[in-house]
């Protein structure tokens, strides 16, 4: 939300400005919705933009429009340039050298942020994506109708079928793990492996603390792919653990090498010593 502000320039007065605004901006989150939300976050932040249609938030940035399901849309609301070279970078893509045409597998696509990173540094990447809520592949759709991807509308895991899918309905942490969520859906999973995708330059997996799952369905896969940016952070269960460890273990025992680590998050960036 406040991405770039150099808080520590500011006067006393400026900082008690900025404590007000985020007070309030806390209170138009909880209190407002859809069209009343949009426009009072445009009225408190000049370069907002963002409006509600048939049932998205939408965000106008670079001349194109970007859908979110929810209130995730506050992520652009400051400085979106910033935000999408962060997301490149917590995923440490800034280690590899990607050229046109290059294929990026996205696991736990959300509404395509990593693709529009791409995008907005103008690599024209050949995107696969795979996200399993609805309202959100929804979103996805829209927001990568004119690039060069490949969609699909269920979950990955090391089974075929129809499993249960925990919902985090106000952010992007739903997940194939049950983590205490109220609110729960049936989705269609399939292993990676049952696509057969060949010359991956990059698999990005953030699957909610489902990570060791989506790799057991990815065995005969991971042999194409040269680059694996996984996050294992503090999420699988109601314990909300972190899956580290098993992830760690096995990308080792498949041949890959840990070559970076997010500053940002608990990101690793795997690297194939066999490509």
């Amino acid at each position: 939300m406040y991405r770039g502000e150099e808080v520590e320039n500011f006067s006393f007065f400026q900082k008690i400005k900025f404590i007000l605004k985020g007070q309030l901006t806390i209170f138009v989150v909880k209190r407002t919705n859809g069209v009343k939300f949009c426009n009072t976050i445009n009225f408190l932040y000049d370069d907002s933009d963002i409006y509600y249609s048939d049932k998205f938030y939408v965000k106008h940035y670079r001349n194109i429009k970007i859908f979110y399901p929810n209130k995730r849309v506050l992520r652009l609301v400051n400085n979106p340039k910033l935000m999408f070279e962060k997301i490149f970078d917590s995923y440490c893509l800034n280690s590899i050298e990607f050229k046109d045409g290059d294929k990026v597998v996205d696991c736990g696509s959300n509404v395509g942020e990593l693709c529009l990173s791409f995008y907005f540094k103008n690599i024209d990447i050949e995107y696969i994506g795979f996200e399993p809520d609805e309202d959100t592949f929804s979103c996805l759709s829209k927001n990568t109708k004119d690039l060069s991807s490949n969609l699909y509308n269920l979950g990955l895991s090391n089974t075929s079928g129809e499993s249960t899918f925990y919902l985090d309905n106000e952010g992007g942490n739903s997940s194939l793990s049950d983590f205490g969520a109220v609110a729960e859906t049936k989705i269609n999973v399939d292993p990676l492996d049952k696509f057969e995708l060949k010359n991956i330059k990059l698999l990005k997996i953030d699957a909610e603390g489902f990570e060791p799952e989506v790799l057991d369905g990815s065995m005969k896969t991971l042999k194409e792919v040269e680059y694996i940016s996984i996050d294992f952070g503090f999420e699988r269960g109601e314990q909300q653990d972190s899956t580290i460890v098993d992830v760690n273990k096995l990308l080792y025992s498949k041949g890959f090498e840990l070559v970076d680590f997010s500053k940002y998050r608990l990101i690793g960036l795997y690297r194939n010593k066999s490509i």
